[in-house]
């Protein structure tokens, strides 16, 4: 990942006016990777190059269970994915065959299975026996579709529009979604989506239920990534998968000045001084996660504050009285147990 700073000065004049167009030249014929939302059992996650984070509530109090999206965009067909050995959870391996069209299978597959995916015995039904004993199909069915949170479209932090694949068991409550929004007269990408999992299935089961309608800005944004050359990818390239470390290639880097580095540093209020320090721990606001919330509970910050410490006053001397036969002194306030037994004991020495 090269490290690029802003450059001092404006262009030569003999580069001026021409197209920025020219640019894609460096990037023609390779392909650029794009974030995807993703889930192992029923906690999201956004996996983004070569990294994979955990999306947290707002107050950092575990997983979310649900996502706050914009659907852009779905692929017209049904995409499929079949493993040899069955898929295991959390894996990035990718499968032995695939198809993005769902018609074919894709040309990058290690090892297709048929010339068409309707006559692929993997994809009838009866082909695979689930673990309760019911009958289902070993190659499985996906949609694909392009996403955006809802309170972050452009969702710079990561790139842009994500990839969410809609598992087989979602697929016909995504599909009633859609023709209630469109009984109500809204197109799916005017509105905003809340994506959960259903609480009494123990496997990850979506259930999809609108929030609010878009803005008139915000449906701008919509329309524009619609159209855009990231969202066409993410319907039309196959399975983005974990590809093998490679050594790091020395990244070109342009000198530039040592920045400072922000550190946290205690606060102190003095009341008054001198005086001992007592230490008050508060918890510093939770780092934001694009439009989705947050990664990891926050981190704690230490304030330090100086209180005043108490004045301890010594206790009065007990007045010391002298006791003679020949004197006879003043009756006194009555004495606590303890004086009481010791002036019996000088009563009877005294006799």
């Amino acid at each position: 990942m090269s490290n690029i700073v802003p450059l001092q000065g404006q262009v030569a004049a003999r580069f001026a006016g021409m197209a920025a167009s020219v640019n894609d030249e460096l990037s023609a014929g390779i392909e650029m990777g794009f974030p995807i939302l993703g889930y192992r059992g029923k906690v999201w996650s956004i996996r983004h190059r070569g990294e994979e984070r955990t999306l947290m509530r707002p107050d950092g109090d575990g997983p979310r269970n649900s996502v706050e999206v914009v659907i852009l965009k779905a692929g017209t067909n049904k995409s499929k994915i079949w493993y040899q050995n069955g898929y295991v959870e959390g894996s990035t391996e990718a499968p032995d065959c695939f198809s993005t069209n769902g018609l074919t299978p894709d040309p990058q597959s290690k090892a297709a299975q048929c010339t068409t995916c309707a006559a692929c015995p993997h994809n009838q039904w009866g082909s695979r026996i689930t673990p309760a004993g019911k009958k289902g199909k070993a190659c499985q069915d996906a949609k694909r579709a392009a996403i955006a949170p809802l309170q972050d479209i452009p969702n710079e932090m990561f790139g842009g529009p994500m990839l969410l694949r809609v598992p087989a068991a979602s697929l016909q409550a995504l599909a009633t979604y859609a023709e209630q929004l469109k009984g109500m007269g809204y197109h799916y990408f005017a509105v905003g989506t809340r994506i959960s999992f259903v609480a009494t299935e123990s496997y990850p089961k979506f259930e999809f239920s609108p929030i609010r309608l878009l803005t008139d800005a915000e449906a701008e944004q919509v329309l524009h990534f619609r159209d855009s050359a990231q969202v066409q990818r993410i319907l039309a390239e196959g399975e983005t998968f974990a590809a093998p470390q490679q050594a790091p290639v020395p990244a070109l880097q342009f000198e530039q000045p040592p920045q400072p580095q922000p550190q946290q540093q205690a606060v102190q209020q003095t009341v008054q001084a001198p005086a001992p320090q007592q230490t008050v721990v508060q918890p510093q606001q939770a780092a934001a996660m694009g439009g989705f919330g947050v990664t990891a509970p926050a981190q704690q910050v230490q304030q330090t504050q100086q209180v005043q410490a108490p004045v301890v006053q010594p206790a009065p001397a007990a007045p010391v009285q002298t006791v003679t036969p020949e004197v006879t002194t003043a009756p006194a306030a009555a004495p606590s147990g303890a004086e009481q037994s010791f002036d019996a004991k000088l009563d009877a020495l005294l006799g």
